[in-house]
């Protein structure tokens, strides 16, 4: 009898144990009510905007907006989507990171870093917290800002190039971002160089696997992708 307990428990525990299909979207599950409305209201602006722009000559801010509001509904989307989670904050998602890259590449520094630094709050707002104001700037507006720094490369002759560039350089940003945070809020006592190590390491750990994720993801669609946009600019 005491075996067949022992059985039925561990089936049941089997059960009821999380896989890793749940663990992936468990965040995008948690998304709050207002988050999904707010995310389906991006999405039904810039389909509306991007529809009655075509074949007409609107105002280049319009489609800019569209564009911006599709970037970031697709980027609280696919951020939601962890790939794996890390045990002290920072996930690998399924290049969450690439529409804002794409809008700054498309756009230019400016609009890319102000994009970034609005998602950056909007991030924030769905689940992060903070120590002070100096640690949230660094962790949220401040890092995805950084994210603009592709649009420095938007003239360059080769698109493929340009693309892995801008995603390097910007997704580095990022990471400067989360390092300079890593040493400064979250060392949890360790000072000098073992808080540079542990910071360079433990961000690196993630975002690495991040970069390459949206560099591969750039190379096979970056350029239909930016043809689809620049087509209505």
């Amino acid at each position: 009898m005491s075996l067949f307990l022992t059985s039925a428990c561990a089936e049941e525990a089997a059960a009821t144990t999380p896989t890793w299909f749940h663990n992936v979207f468990r965040k995008l599950g948690e998304l709050p009510v207002w988050g999904y409305v707010l995310v389906i209201a991006l999405l039904a602006v810039a389909i509306l905007y991007f529809v009655n722009s075509k074949g007409k000559k609107i105002v280049w801010t319009t489609q800019m907006l569209s564009v911006g509001a599709m970037c970031m509904a697709l980027t609280v989307v696919l951020s939601r989507i962890r790939l794996f989670t890390m045990p002290n904050g920072g996930s690998v998602t399924p290049a969450s990171m690439l529409p804002l890259i794409l809008f700054a590449y498309i756009y230019g520094v400016g609009p890319g870093l102000l994009l970034g630094a609005l998602y950056g709050i909007l991030d924030y707002l769905f689940g992060g917290w903070f120590l002070n104001a100096l640690q949230f700037i660094f962790d949220y507006p401040l890092a995805f800002a950084m994210l603009g720094l592709a649009g420095l490369f938007r003239n360059t002759p080769n698109k493929k190039a340009g693309l892995v560039l801008g995603t390097f350089v910007g997704s580095l940003g990022r990471y400067i971002a989360a390092v300079l945070a890593g040493v400064f809020f979250w060392a949890d006592g360790r000072t000098g160089l073992e808080a540079w190590t542990y910071s360079f390491a433990y961000n690196g750990s993630y975002m690495a696997i991040e970069c390459v994720l949206c560099i591969v993801i750039a190379v096979l669609i970056g350029e239909r992708i930016l043809k689809s946009i620049n087509r209505y600019k």
